[in-house]
């Protein structure tokens, strides 16, 4: 994640539409941090609070971190298509320093799936669900985010959070997990900069400051709502693509766009038989 000036991250207050009784979430366990979203400034951007993002995934090919991605179930995990390879691959969860193994899980992925129409035209349909070959128990260290179902999020707000372990302003990955604040525009002006052909199964997002950059693809754009009288983390968009420079507005896949194949894939492929 490429960031310019360090800042302070401010939270926004979003609020869930008026049919709220007849949406129900993906999972109950979802959202919740067990301890204060703290976060303290750094040099050049913002290390994360140690328990602040416990839904944060890295997706491992051949041993390698290759890109980012969320826990939405105790078994599967959401990231771009853009990150799946037929190569072994494989999630570590619970990971804030890359440096430190303690409290973190490595599981293996037994099944990918990428969204049917990725690659027919391109940049779009960026989303591809990973099941893990076993179930992982939630802690501090690990819990999914949330996703909405039968019913979309209404955001009062033009804030997304990002968080990744993408490069820097000095051109190196961070250990660290990194976070910032974008700002959510009109995907006409996405449209215009790329010279694509985008649609509302994107979002354009970005700042001044910061951006996503290599590394990031395939994590979570989020924000904080309130749910039932309770303030949880729900995702919107998936880190797809952006300027080679990482000093703009990127694309973002629109995750409630595809609510109901991301649902209907997860019933398809939760047995655990195979």
């Amino acid at each position: 994640m490429k960031i310019f000036v360090a800042g302070i991250v401010v939270y926004f207050c979003l609020f869930l539409g008026a049919n709220e009784g007849s949406a129900s979430l993906l999972d109950e366990n979802c959202g919740i941090t067990s301890r204060p979203s703290r976060f303290r400034r750094v040099v050049g951007g913002q290390d994360a609070k140690r328990f602040s993002n416990p839904w944060m995934v890295m997706v491992l090919h051949e041993d390698q971190f290759r890109c980012g991605g969320s826990l939405i179930t105790s078994r599967f995990v959401l990231t771009a298509a853009q990150c799946v390879s037929a190569s072994t691959m494989k999630v570590r969860l619970g990971v804030h320093d890359m440096d430190i193994s303690e409290n973190t899980n490595e599981i293996n992925i037994d099944r990918s799936i990428v969204h049917s129409q990725h690659g027919i035209q391109p940049y779009n349909y960026d989303i591809a669900l990973l099941r893990m070959a076993q179930e992982v128990a939630f802690s501090d260290y690990i819990r999914p985010i949330c996703l909405l179902v039968n019913e979309e999020v209404e955001r009062t707000s033009p804030t997304f959070k990002l968080t990744g372990w993408g490069k820097t302003e000095n051109g190196e990955m961070s250990n660290i997990l990194q976070t910032t604040n974008l700002q959510d525009v009109n995907i006409s002006y996405c449209k215009h900069k790329f010279g694509l052909s985008l649609d509302q199964s994107h979002i354009c997002a970005g700042s001044l400051t910061s951006d996503s950059c290599t590394g990031d693809s395939g994590s979570p754009l989020s924000a904080e709502l309130s749910y039932q009288e309770t303030n949880r983390v729900f995702q919107f968009g998936i880190v797809s693509f952006g300027s080679l420079s990482c000093r703009s507005f990127a694309v973002y896949t629109n995750v409630t766009h595809f609510l109901g194949w991301v649902t209907n894939l997860i019933l398809l492929n939760s047995d655990f038989s195979i």
